[in-house]
């Protein structure tokens, strides 16, 4: 993760960036010349196959670096490792779909223990339904906003990054747990946010499935794939056809780095509990280690 290619640099996270950006500073204004260390959520998607990664756009847009760079890599790396370590796997040999569920959600499809498709794209924004960013629309919608009710690219970005998921449909909150206590309170603008979130997220781990040709584990991570058996048990009943069950004891008892799938269930499933700061801290020390090493 921290040796990334600088393309990855390059990617378009706005909400992110420049916070990043100014804490660099910051710390080189206050301590001076010290080491820093900058491990970036795109690398572990740095790979990903021209098929997963380039936009059916012109071309031009390849040639001037605009492609799916993937966020939460971090995490997804992480809770790879961790699942094969739960398993007791070897990580070479399993296809995992990894589900980073929180404010912000992305999937991942991990071969070998390399991504090799991710539902994030050239920024956070792209993919799942969120807390307050829409995820995948239908282009043809900024277009027709554009034209007919002259909103201009600002407009446009904060109503898809802050406006729109969870809270835009609920009118309620962009937290899961406060949507689900207004659905189960009969609120139905509540209910139809949790059923898109639902549905999305069926939807992409089912192109996850298919671009791996199959899972082994399915992972829940993040805050709402952690703490929320509303949300898992609705996403993996539909796969009953692969012959995926959840074990409902296990998934209502707040599991933690836990195997919940019932015991004939062919496809695992798992809950993570994130660990970025530990991942970020672990490339750290791997990394100046291997600096002491070689001096």
């Amino acid at each position: 993760m921290a040796d990334a290619p600088t393309t990855v640099q390059r990617s378009s996270a706005p909400l992110h960036n420049r916070l990043e950006l100014d804490g660099i500073a910051l710390i080189e204004k206050l301590c001076g010349a010290v080491p820093q260390v900058a491990v970036f959520d795109t690398g572990f998607h740095s790979n990903l196959p021209d098929a997963a990664a380039i936009y059916p756009g012109p071309y031009e847009w390849t040639e001037n670096g605009i492609r799916k760079f993937g966020f939460h890599g971090i995490n997804h790396q992480y809770c790879a490792g961790r699942a094969a370590q739960i398993l007791g796997r070897n990580l070479a040999n399993l296809n995992l779909i990894t589900c980073h569920l929180g404010n912000g959600c992305s999937l991942a499809a991990i071969r070998d223990g390399k991504s090799i498709d991710t539902s994030m794209g050239f920024t956070p924004l792209d993919g799942l339904m969120m807390g307050t960013r829409s995820g995948s629309v239908d282009p043809g919608i900024l277009t027709y906003l554009m034209r007919e009710k002259k909103l201009d690219g600002k407009a446009l970005d904060e109503m898809l990054n802050s406006r729109s998921g969870l809270l835009g449909i609920s009118g309620v909150s962009a937290d899961m747990r406060e949507v689900i206590a207004a659905m189960q309170s009969g609120n139905q603008r509540a209910r139809l946010a949790f059923d898109i979130f639902v549905h999305r997220l069926r939807a992409g781990i089912g192109s996850m499935l298919a671009a791996l040709n199959g899972a082994d584990t399915v992972v829940f991570t993040g805050g709402i794939g952690e703490n929320s058996p509303e949300v898992r048990a609705d996403t993996c009943n539909h796969f009953s056809f692969l012959n995926l069950t959840l074990d409902p004891t296990k998934n209502s008892a707040k599991p933690v780095d836990t195997d919940i799938a019932s015991p004939e269930s062919a496809v695992r499933v798992l809950v993570i509990r994130a660990q970025e700061d530990w991942a970020i801290a672990r490339e750290c020390w791997k990394l100046f280690s291997s600096a002491a090493a070689a001096s």
